[in-house]
């Protein structure tokens, strides 16, 4: 069965929600023991490519096959098979594992009968996408470090026959540990196989791909939990929605009593629950107590059990100082950035819903000149344009509705407010009519207009207000409910 989870102890078994563990075929028995994670449904549990040297360097090879050959001596026939596994939605963090065990399946070998080749699982230091990686470029635009992918560590070895049908089976229980434990840049597992025995023909090995229409021949990791994990795991969206919160908090200062005070953020976050945050004027440095991502990322992990990461992005592309940022208790899988003109940058977070994929902007355009906003807005737009659907931009624009950037942004992406007052579910207070975030009209959430997949459900101006009745930024935060289809 497809995505199936087994318990050594019990029988019965019931389906989670879809938009947690990206399936809802997904099952699982509970259990005070072992329970195993079955990973293999393709474009949500599993994504894989071949990446080919030489001629091939720059041709995407995502197909119905996977393929590994070693041939230093004549590149056009290296190839090497990298994988990606949702752990980041299907393992909760700091789940003790017990075992994790990578499976494929091979189509065909060349050699004498018999005949074995020696291939490495590695792990891969950089984010992929399937349909966009090549030998030289790992996604879109963006290019490895290091051309053939950016391999890691060495995580296990297997002899790989040549026999049609075998299978193949890789120990990396020690890489999804230390993945779910939260060691490297992302809870996703990215696994590379290399052939690394001798440069010959009979090296060519083709596995089935994770577009198989079999899933017991597509690339599989059986992840064995022991017991209770010590976190609980990420709730998700409740069923497929998706809850975005766009807020300039201006580092956390009261226009009422001029005091930054970051708990008074966490608390509005942990009350309002959103899924994933857009932040503005948020600001970084080395000592602890000024590290705001970190600080909010660490409180509200306290106080909901979420495991909340981020991507921070500073304004003019320095390590410190203020910059945009996105937080999400939904499993990172890419990050990116960009720097516009006038010293302001754009910070870019991949996650998975309901099993689309969601590239969620935030950006902060500048305070003083309309035609630099424009300028700005065009290079959003263009570098934007390069990552797949679905698209979400957030942020402060600094340019209410009518102004020429505004108009531009409107070329290509639709405003969440004006959908959501269409359906008559815009919600905000009887003091703020408009749903103005600070003086009018100026923070944002779009979304693409050839995003066919997403749909404002809901869209709400809160006050802002602390307990004690006081502002808690000069901004007011907007929130928008958008379902993944």
């Amino acid at each position: 069965m497809v995505g199936t989870v087994t318990s050594r102890t019990r029988r019965r078994v019931f389906s989670l929600a879809a938009g947690w563990l990206c399936s809802a075929s997904l099952l699982v028995g509970v259990s005070s023991a072992q329970t195993t994670v079955v990973l293999n449904q393709s474009g949500t549990q599993v994504t894989d490519t071949t990446i080919r040297n030489g001629t091939y360097a720059n041709t995407n090879c995502d197909g119905a096959t996977i393929l590994t050959r070693n041939s230093a001596s004549d590149p056009n026939w290296e190839r090497r098979a990298i994988l990606k596994f949702d752990t980041a939605n299907t393992i909760p963090a700091g789940s003790k594992i017990s075992s994790a065990t990578l499976t494929l399946t091979l189509k065909s070998g060349l050699g004498t009968a018999g005949q074995t080749r020696n291939v490495n699982a590695y792990r891969i230091s950089s984010p992929f996408q399937e349909a966009q990686a090549t030998w030289m470029t790992r996604e879109s635009t963006s290019r490895w470090a290091t051309p053939g992918g950016d391999i890691a560590e060495q995580f296990a070895s297997a002899a790989v026959s040549n026999v049609a049908g075998s299978k193949v089976t890789f120990d990396v229980t020690n890489l999804v540990q230390q993945t779910s434990d939260g060691k490297f840049d992302t809870r996703y597992t990215r696994v590379a196989l290399i052939d690394v025995g001798s440069d010959t023909k009979e090296s060519y090995r083709e596995y089935y791909s994770s577009k198989d229409v079999d899933p017991a021949r597509r690339p599989t990791l059986t992840v064995v939990l022991a017991g209770a994990s010590t976190t609980p795991p990420p709730p998700p969206p409740p069923s497929s929605t998706l809850k975005i919160l766009q807020w300039n908090i201006e580092q956390g200062t009261s226009p009422d009593d001029h005091k930054s005070n970051i708990d008074r953020v966490v608390n509005f976050i942990v009350t309002n629950r959103p899924d994933i945050i857009s932040f503005n004027e948020i600001w970084h440095y080395t000592t602890a107590s000024a590290d705001q991502p970190k600080l909010i990322a660490d409180k509200l992990k306290a106080q909901t059990g979420d495991n909340w990461t981020y991507h921070w992005v500073q304004k003019w592309g320095a390590t410190s100082g203020e910059g945009e940022c996105v937080m999400t208790r939904i499993g990172i899988d890419a990050t990116d950035q960009y720097l516009l003109t006038a010293q302001r940058s754009v910070a870019m977070a991949r996650v998975m819903v309901n099993g689309r994929v969601i590239d969620f902007f935030s950006t902060h355009l500048d305070a003083n000149s309309s035609a630099t906003r424009v300028a700005e807005v065009k290079q959003l737009v263009s570098w934007a344009a390069a990552e797949p659907e679905q698209r979400i931009v957030a942020g402060d624009f600094n340019g209410w509705p009518g102004t020429a950037e505004y108009t531009e942004m409107s070329k290509s992406y639709s405003d969440s407010w004006l959908a959501a007052k269409a359906k008559s579910v815009a919600i905000t207070s009887p003091s703020n009519p408009e749903g103005n975030t600070r003086n009018t009209r100026i923070d944002y959430v779009w979304y693409s207009k050839t995003a066919t997949a997403v749909a404002v459900s809901r869209a709400q101006v809160f006050d802002g207000l602390d307990a004690s009745g006081y502002r808690i930024s000069d901004h007011r935060p907007l929130m928008v409910w958008m379902d993944v289809r």
